[in-house]
């Protein structure tokens, strides 16, 4: 490393960390760390990614240039996609399959550093390459998995759109028709292939159906209808999901639970407020409003330049017009846009699971989380948070996914098991 990386290193350590992470991974560069541990290092399980690979591409990384991240990335899905694609047309379909989902990571890990203003080209096509090696992943596996459209309400009970997403079917699902079913809601910078390792590939083996839905505001939603916007605190998506979900004859209607992760952490609870045919509930972590939960995106236009790129990504998921004055847009964006998002937990009655890291995105985000459980009716409500000490005192538990996934369905596990209890009684 030269003397101005070794320079960047230094003065970027002493930013303040984001997404509740307390400490450095590997990048000096906050975001970029914070990513590096969402995405590659988090998917090791699963066979998502390999440590040799993620470190050779780390170490040829210029942090202080957000293209490097996008090329190395990109060149190490495309090397490994090479792989797999050469193992299937050898046979060796295993083995491709999970060539594919590292190719698919990596892609992945590319696409976040993309933005519409400044890498156009390259968000189409990490997105492109990303689609293709997850369906790839999907036709070779043995995890049954299908893409689904949903369709998306309109006032007048017509259809506006189709929102698409991946439905992982139950691995026991020949035992019976109808199966236990959790929907996954992604926060602001998720796609639903992220899905299988937040809850999918664990549920399923758990005798789970597990779905998860682009919704608008989302980023392939933005990619697949240009023209499909959020509309005030996002109902309509969340409702239709839901339509959907329980009109298929394999979802049990008695065991529909549901699971928010970040900017999903709002949406999980606003669905609680909204509409009560879910069994339970789990928000990762609750918001009251998340324009106060984010206030400090606002401060993004003091930040250098590179950090710039993830702003403009944000103001075309929502529809803000990237035109404007940098700080007027981030003003847009928090208090125009998540300024709707808001939640009212008197009015919540459904089981609920509360959780949220100990350093849950700073000062505000675990005072919601902890207010929000405080104001929530449910007579069978929870608060759960994760501590450093267990590993886990980021946001939504970043730093440990076992443990998540663990707190998750056995929190699931229990309300069915009460439920069957009172049947029998």
């Amino acid at each position: 490393m030269n003397i101005l990386g070794k320079l960047f290193k230094v003065t970027a350590a002493r930013m303040p960390r984001v997404r509740g992470l307390g400490s450095s991974f590997y990048f000096g560069h906050p975001f970029l760390d914070a990513w590096f541990a969402w995405f590659p290092l988090n998917q090791i399980q699963y066979d998502g990614a390999a440590v040799g690979e993620i470190y050779n591409v780390a170490s040829r990384i210029d942090e202080r240039k957000s293209v490097s991240w996008i090329v190395e990335w990109t060149k190490e899905a495309e090397r490994i996609s090479a792989h797999a694609e050469a193992l299937r047309s050898r046979g060796h379909l295993f083995s491709a399959a999970n060539a594919f989902l590292r190719a698919y990571t990596y892609f992945r890990t590319a696409h976040l550093a993309t933005d519409p203003i400044n890498y156009p080209e390259e968000l189409g096509a990490t997105y492109e390459g990303l689609s293709h090696c997850y369906a790839r992943f999907g036709e070779l596996s043995d995890v049954r998995m299908e893409v689904i459209r949903v369709p998306l309400r309109t006032e007048s009970s017509g259809v506006a759109a189709e929102l698409r997403g991946w439905f992982f079917h139950a691995a026991n699902a020949a035992e019976q028709a109808a199966k236990p079913t959790l929907l996954w809601l992604s926060g602001a910078e998720s796609i639903a292939e992220d899905v299988y390792w937040w809850c999918a590939a664990e549920g399923v083996r758990r005798g789970f159906n597990v779905l998860a839905v682009d919704l608008p505001g989302d980023t392939a939603t933005r990619i697949e209808n240009p023209n499909v916007m959020i509309e005030g605190a996002g109902d309509r998506g969340l409702l239709s999901v839901v339509d959907y979900a329980l009109a298929r004859p394999d979802v049990d209607p008695e065991s529909f639970f549901v699971y928010g992760i970040s900017m999903g952490g709002y949406r999980a609870g606003r669905l609680a407020q909204i509409d009560d045919r879910a069994t339970g509930i789990i928000a990762n972590a609750p918001m009251l409003n998340a324009a106060g939960v984010l206030a400090a995106v606002k401060d993004v236009h003091k930040a250098p330049k590179e950090a710039h790129g993830w702003a403009y990504r944000m103001f075309w998921q929502y529809g803000v017009d990237p035109n404007q004055d940098l700080k007027t847009a981030l003003e847009e964006l928090v208090d125009g846009v998540w300024g709707r998002f808001v939640v009212d937990p008197s009015q919540i009655t459904d089981p609920f699971l509360s959780m949220a890291g100990e350093n849950e995105l700073g000062h505000e985000g675990i005072r919601q989380a902890k207010e929000f459980h405080k104001r929530n009716r449910s007579s069978a409500k929870e608060l759960r948070i994760t501590t450093a000490v267990e590993g886990a005192g980021a946001h939504c538990q970043l730093d440990n996914f076992p443990l998540a996934r663990q707190i998750v369905f056995d929190w699931i596990e229990d309300r069915m098991l009460e439920k069957a209890v009172q049947r029998t009684a």
